[in-house]
């Protein structure tokens, strides 16, 4: 197969009746894979926003609608009524497909569908509407593949999000869409090949694009065999700075020839292409015969933490940093990997809504992300019930909806809790972290005293205060560790210092000094 193909520009039109305008896909080519833009959603629907088969950029699609041995669940607002923060006036309506004989794989989407109406209510600003439809994108080879396509609405308007999900039928197993790859090294290669394609497009921040699990969990295949790679509306947009990233240019595709992408893929992977391209499609399958001896690694996801270091033995302590991410969190960031340093970043919401490719970015370099609640008040003051829920909620959605990891660590602004603020952290499956040494770098100090006052408290088991919105922070931060490493100190996230915090429990145990 060429790979220099050029794609025609093409227009997709919605349905005549269907009262929407049309969408145009603007393909374009670097180097040896295909990008393609999709104008972002006015107010297409799911499904015929990316309709049709034909065009290297689709995902080859075999069904979109219930029929044989194929139904579908269809959920509304009322069936989601076990999650933390439900705000009022919300409209939801989602569905996924279920197949004979893949009872688990329907159990996976379920849970799936769920954890995203969870997010979008926690994650987003005056959520207004969340419609999830689905297509089957594979089906043969052991393998039924599904493709999950989000439409919502909130304050900052209306977008599109993509997910595919991936159920190996010999196992029960449902995979996400990195587990295409053989392993982190393959997302590594693929994230290196995407930014090199997108390197020209003026629409895209390729400083934005890090090989975590939620920015590639959208990955299938065209009717050439080609893996196709598609990122949300919006989640490679240039950042705005004091702005959440616009839904402009809409989808973005990489389209990466299957010569490219072959050596990169699993065994899952090269079976799912086989499936993509099936001349008929096999939709019902026999139960799963055997189980995972474990669950498998996911490429894209993150351990945090830093490698080697146990602080039941070592001489640790932990750097955290408060506020972000802010305009500077890069340039720290730039310092800590220059070190080989771990830190744990506690992340408030508006800062986050704003800076998501800096939040890619500490968690795939390794850097422990909490929360420090939305708004930057004083949580026993200002916050109860639905309010309360909502607050505590808010970063927590975010952070998953940008890189599919799961907040277990919240600490509240100013360190001010109350039983009922603890309670609710503990609900929501967090444990309350503050701190056991300040370093008063909030009180206008210099870069001379915020290193003194660090390296003079430092002892092991400290868990240190600091803030990455603060010049003088930043610039204390390579004596700090110069001479802390010196006196023979390991730096280690928060996590690793008090050796897995529980859930609903407060450290350090003692309180604030």
């Amino acid at each position: 197969m060429s790979s220099t193909r050029v794609h025609p520009s093409e227009t997709v039109r919605c349905p005549v009746g269907e009262g929407r305008g049309p969408r145009e896909r603007r393909p374009r080519r670097t180097a040896a894979v295909l990008v393609a833009l999709v104008l972002p959603l006015t107010s297409c629907g799911a499904q015929e926003a990316t309709s049709g088969t034909e065009g290297p950029e689709l995902i080859t699609v075999l069904l979109d609608a219930p029929g044989g041995k194929v139904t579908e669940w269809r959920g509304e607002a009322d069936d989601f009524g076990d999650h933390p923060y439900k705000p009022e006036g919300l409209e939801v309506d989602v569905a996924y497909p279920r197949f004979e004989g893949a009872e688990p794989f329907a159990q996976g989407l379920a849970a799936q569908v769920d954890q995203e109406v969870r997010d979008f209510r926690g994650g987003s600003r005056q959520p207004v509407s969340l419609e999830i439809g689905w297509e089957v994108v594979a089906a043969g080879h052991g393998v039924l593949g599904v493709r999950l396509v989000r439409t919502e609405e909130d304050y900052h308007g209306l977008r599109q999000g993509y997910g595919t999900y991936w159920y190996d039928v010999s196992t029960g197993h449902t995979a996400y869409a990195t587990e295409l790859l053989a392993d982190d090294a393959a997302l590594e290669r693929l994230n290196g090949i995407v930014r090199e394609a997108f390197a020209d497009e003026e629409d895209v921040d390729v400083e934005g694009l890090h090989p975590v699990m939620r920015t590639y969990d959208s990955m299938g295949f065209n009717t050439d065999g080609d893996l196709v790679v598609e990122f949300d509306d919006g989640h490679l947009s240039p950042v705005v700075e004091g702005h959440p990233p616009t839904s402009e240019p809409g989808r973005m595709v990489a389209v990466v020839p299957s010569e490219q992408a072959l050596p990169l893929l699993s065994d899952l992977g090269g079976r799912a292409r086989k499936a993509s391209l099936a001349e008929e499609p096999v939709l019902a399958v026999k139960a799963p015969v055997t189980e995972p001896d474990s669950p498998p690694a996911v490429p894209g996801v993150v351990s945090a933490g830093a490698p080697g270091v146990d602080c039941a033995k070592d001489k640790c302590i932990a750097l955290t940093f408060d506020d972000g991410p802010a305009r500077a969190t890069p340039h720290l960031l730039d310092l800590l990997a220059e070190e080989d340093v771990r830190a744990s970043f506690f992340l408030n919401g508006d800062p986050t809504l704003t800076r998501p490719g800096v939040l890619r970015r500490a968690y795939a370099e390794g850097h422990e992300i909490g929360s420090h609640n939305d708004l930057h008040e004083h949580m026993p003051k200002h916050f109860a019930g639905e309010e309360l829920a909502g607050q505590v909620a808010a970063v927590s959605a975010m952070v998953r909806r940008q890189t599919g990891h799961t907040v277990k660590l919240f600490r509240p602004p100013f360190g001010d809790s109350s039983p009922k603020v603890l309670g609710e952290i503990g609900r929501q499956g967090m444990a309350e972290i503050l701190w056991s040494q300040d370093s008063e770098d909030w009180t206008d100090t210099s870069r001379d005293e915020i290193v003194e006052s660090v390296v003079e408290q430092a002892e092991p088991g400290a868990v240190v205060l600091l803030h990455d919105t603060l010049s003088p922070t930043l610039a204390a931060v390579p004596e700090i560790i110069e001479r802390l490493r010196g006196q023979g100190y390991a730096f280690a996230t928060v996590s690793q210092v008090y050796g897995g915090p529980e859930i609903g429990e407060s450290y350090p145990p003692e309180g604030l000094a």
